[in-house]
Formats: structure tokens, C-alpha cells, sequence
């Protein structure tokens, strides 16, 4: 019986064009995986999850956070990563945004990113984080788990309801957004912004999302 390995087909999904030509031309030239599909928005990915659909190969994406989608660019990224994980193709998240919070917002089960690297890296550093994520493993680049951890220490004091709060404040939603959303009143909602605000310790909306850099 012949056995044949799988081939490795990576989706690159940047607003960037020159840098996923650049990430590209590097894959090809050194390494053994091939690039599949590109994309620069959101709209894009049903049909680049149909594609990978006829195929039998080890697929990984990697993708920006901030991507083209209606109605803005806010951090569509984020929903590429949900969409391409229900059609079970892990990603790994190549960003400039790269604290902590991005971070551990990226890497939470809500999420589901299996990887996080920063722009201000090296390719290799990148292509470690695609054959790790590929091997069904996690990869967070070495230098910035240090404030991955200073963050999860933050949030690990507030509640679930709580951190649901903070999840749509950082989405820029709007306090009638969110009371819609979790069906809730705007009373009782206003509470968990305050008691938010005295264990994260700010004052304000603003002083919250320096916290959570």
C-alpha cells in the first residue's frame, strides 16, 4: 500500500497586498507548503471555505486583524478567524496589534485562533507559527507571552457576565449595543460597567481600553 502525505496549502488573509505577496514569495521559495487562496476581506471568506472544502490537504490561514468587511475595518479579522474555524481550518494571527489584550482576545475559546505572531517579526518566527498550529498545536510568539499572562491576570478577577461586557466594549460597541445584545436592561448594565471599572481599576471607558493595550 502507498501512502501519500498530505500537502500543506496555507490561505493568506491581509488588506496588504504587497505584504501577502511578500509572505507569499517567501513560503514558496522555502518551504514546502503552497499557497491555496488569498483574500482582503471578510466578504471573501465563504467562498475561499468552499474551496478548501475539495480539499483533502492540511490547510492553515493566517490572518491580520484588521481586514476589509462591512461595515468598517474594526477588527474583522477576528470574525475571519470564527468563520474559517467552523469549517475546521485553524489560523494563526499576524498583526501589528500585539498586546496583550489582542492577544488574549485572539487566543480565547470565543475566538479560537490556534496562533499569534507580530508584524514587527520574522518570517521564520511566522512559518514557526504555521507548521506548530499545523501539527495541532498552539503557538504564542515567545517575547510577547509575558503580557499575555499580565493580562489574563487582569481578567481572571472579573465574572463571565462581566467579561462579556469587556469583550463588546473592546468591539466599540455602544452601551445600547451591548444591553441589546446580552438582554439586559441599561440599568443593570451600567453596574457591571462600574464594578468593571473599580476592579480593573480606571474611571472611565477610555481608561478601560488603556488597561486592556
Amino acid at each position: 500500500m502507498v501512502i501519500l502525505n498530505k500537502m500543506k496549502k496555507l490561505i493568506l488573509i491581509d488588506d496588504h497586498k504587497m505584504l501577502r505577496k511578500g509572505i507569499s514569495s517567501y513560503i514558496s521559495e522555502n518551504t514546502d507548503w503552497e499557497i491555496l487562496a488569498e483574500a482582503e476581506s471578510l466578504d471573501e471568506i465563504p467562498e475561499i471555505i468552499k474551496k478548501s472544502n475539495s480539499e483533502k490537504d492540511k490547510i492553515v490561514a493566517v490572518v491580520d486583524i484588521q481586514i476589509k468587511g462591512n461595515p468598517d475595518y474594526t477588527y474583522k479579522g477576528f470574525e475571519a478567524v470564527k468563520l474559517l474555524l467552523k469549517a475546521n481550518i485553524p489560523s494563526v494571527i499576524f498583526s501589528s496589534h500585539d498586546s496583550g489584550a489582542y492577544i488574549e482576545r485572539a487566543m480565547s475559546s470565543e475566538v479560537g485562533a490556534k496562533g499569534f505572531v507580530s508584524k514587527l517579526s520574522d518570517e521564520k518566527m511566522l512559518l514557526d507559527a504555521i507548521n506548530t498550529v499545523a501539527d495541532g498545536k498552539t503557538f504564542v510568539q515567545p517575547d510577547l507571552v509575558a503580557s499575555l499572562m499580565e493580562i489574563n491576570s487582569l481578567l481572571s478577577i472579573l465574572t463571565k457576565r462581566e467579561m462579556q461586557v469587556v469583550k463588546l466594549i473592546q468591539d466599540g460597541r455602544t452601551n445600547d449595543d451591548i444591553a441589546s445584545k446580552l438582554q439586559i436592561k441599561h440599568t443593570t448594565l451600567e453596574n457591571y460597567i462600574s464594578i468593571i471599572y473599580d476592579k480593573i481599576g480606571c474611571r472611565d471607558r477610555a481608561g478601560l481600553l488603556e488597561k486592556l493595550r
